[in-house]
């Protein structure tokens, strides 16, 4: 069994106060944040996908870290500090990165390169550092500052062939200075972000393991299990009944597809007799208006005739489960504001769309989260390991809480990540709807969610689904996993000795379901065997690198498994 104590943290991000300030436990809103303010959180985010560990140092350089990224301008970076990171490039292996300074400071002079006078904009990124030569087209214009380079840097990168990366050796260490600001280059360009991690893993000259999600698409559908579909005017459909499951299981295996449910336990009785009949597990029952029951057991038939059977539902989601080939999360506990009583007397409960927001307000009675988790427990014997907040509207006490019942992922449109006692927010996770597939989303190597709903199959059929999974790989979706597989591989922190060859893996947080695949880097291209540390022991592992140095291996469930 590997323990903490032998994953030391492998990055340190600089961040200032000043970013760090607003948040607390939550890094990030789950909005859009300008990257002047969310530097040093893209940083983190993108090193906690590689699966590495890291640790965050607020104005000031910690000990510790094979790299050391400055999330803040370099301008801010002052004497003591340049001099403290110049002791630490004379002593160790070390990649510093940081954005370019103005002439005259601290930092610059230290980097060998400052920002010039004008721009560049082009849309052509070639790697010509360390290990193999890479190029990657942008889809965008990419813009980057002009910069003054001593003799004693070298050209890393280069955009439309003027340098936008260059690098300087000073002691045993390199520091690295970007011509551009990091966060803006990736929000307009994946590539920039397959730039950033080719510099990370190339730069040290040193094997590197890292998380592969390169093409890998996470399809997440939300809403089964709740009543919103009954009450809501502007959301109204059947629930998919058993036999519509069969189907939507037959095309993700066709597709050798996998799918995330973000399932409702709770379902609330409006108590209303003239508006339909309740069943649950079969037999009528006392309609109590704001009672919820549990989602598995309930059948609702309209007086129009249209019949919700949910228990169909369950027994069609669960077979799922059975087959592999689906997941469930948390969507919430009941879908529908937590004060029912307020609900039940409003005059708009059924055209208004915000009382179906549940995880959007403050609450100072029963729980919804703990509620919905319990119940959740209860019908699945699992622990969800992510939260999809309904309507994507929650408050800061709702993600806290989250953080508290350990939930390892929020999923809305950007992905929360839990790392340790706080969230962060990956802006450049996102997760587009199901029919709006686009190359661009696979540009930069990290995981693509695409969501929907079961409304989109109940109105079009479950051929809606297959149709758009189709589209995902005309596109380059390759390979599928579930919200729970991804965070079960984040919840991994990789580590890669280059003297003994040995690649640990740390325990999982999450349940391993699924295999864990790894990008490896060998400097010069030999094939290698790597002692592999897991939490299933210890085994040696043949990695085949090709000649540019690079390989991918694929550890089976039960290498990954803790």
């Amino acid at each position: 069994m590997v323990s903490s104590a032998d994953l030391s943290e492998q990055v340190q991000v600089m961040a200032s106060g000043v970013e760090l300030k607003p948040f607390g436990r939550v890094w990030g809103t789950g909005g859009w944040l300008d990257p002047e303010y969310r530097e040093a959180l893209d940083w983190v985010a993108m090193i906690r996908l590689l699966g590495w560990g890291v640790q965050v140092s607020v104005d000031r350089i910690s000990a510790g870290g094979r790299w050391l990224i400055i999330g803040f301008s370099p301008d801010a970076v002052g004497e003591e500090a340049t001099a403290q990171i110049a002791a630490k490039l004379g002593d160790e292996h070390l990649l510093v990165v940081a954005r370019a300074s103005r002439a005259g400071k601290p930092l610059g002079r230290l980097a060998g390169a400052v920002v010039a006078a004008g721009t560049v904009t082009g849309r052509m990124l070639k790697w010509t550092g360390p290990g193999v030569r890479r190029q990657w087209i942008c889809r965008k214009p990419f813009s980057a500052d002009v910069l003054s380079v001593s003799d004693s840097s070298k050209v890393w990168a280069t955009l439309d062939g003027a340098p936008i990366i260059v690098a300087r050796e000073e002691g045993r260490g390199t520091i690295a200075t970007l011509a551009f600001h990091p966060s803006r280059a990736r929000d307009a360009n994946g590539a920039a972000t397959a730039l950033l991690r080719h510099m990370l893993v190339c730069g040290r000259r040193e094997p590197a393991a890292w998380l592969d999600f390169e093409d890998s698409l996470v399809l997440r559908m939300d809403d089964p299990g709740g009543a919103q579909n009954i009450y809501s005017e502007s959301w109204r459909y059947a629930k998919l009944d058993q036999h519509a499951w069969q189907q939507v299981g037959g095309h993700l295996r066709k597709r050798n597809g996998k799918l995330s449910i973000g399932y409702v336990a709770g379902w609330v009785d409006d108590g209303d007799t003239d508006r339909g009949d309740l069943e649950i597990d079969g037999r009528p029952v006392e309609r109590v208006p704001g009672a919820v029951h549990p989602s598995p057991l309930v059948r609702y038939q309209e007086r129009s005739g249209t019949v919700h059977d949910y228990q169909s539902e369950f027994r069609g989601i669960q077979s799922l489960r059975v087959a592999g080939l689906a997941e469930v999360e948390l969507h919430g506990f009941t879908h529908i504001h937590p004060d029912r009583n307020a609900w039940l007397k409003a005059s708009d409960r059924f055209s208004a769309v915000s009382w179906y927001r549940e995880l959007g307000y403050a609450t100072n009675g029963a729980d919804p989260l703990e509620q919905g988790l319990a119940a959740f427990q209860l019908w699945f014997q699992a622990r969800p390991s992510t939260l999809i907040c309904p309507g994507d509207q929650w408050t800061n006490q709702v993600l806290e809480r989250a953080i508290d019942l350990q939930f390892d992922l929020v999923s809305s449109y950007y992905l929360a990540i839990r790392d340790s006692n706080r969230l962060l927010w990956a802006t450049h996770v996102c997760a587009p709807y199901l029919n709006h597939p686009e190359a661009a989303w696979f540009d930069s190597g990290l995981p693509v969610v695409a969501y929907f709903h079961d409304r989109e199959l109940a109105l079009e059929g479950p051929g809606w689904m297959d149709h758009w999974i189709g589209e995902w790989e005309a596109v380059g979706a390759l390979r599928f996993l579930t919200l729970r597989e991804l965070a079960a591989a984040l919840s991994r922190q990789l580590s890669f000795d280059a003297v003994t060859r040995t690649l640990s893996i740390s325990d999982a947080r999450a349940d391993a379901s699924g295999p864990l695949r790894l990008g490896i880097y060998v400097p010069r291209g030999e094939s290698c065997t790597v002692v592999l540390r897991s939490p299933k022991g210890t085994e040696p592992l043949t990695v085949e690198a090709h000649q540019d140095g690079f390989g991918r291996v694929t550890l089976p469930q039960s290498d990954t498994q803790s």
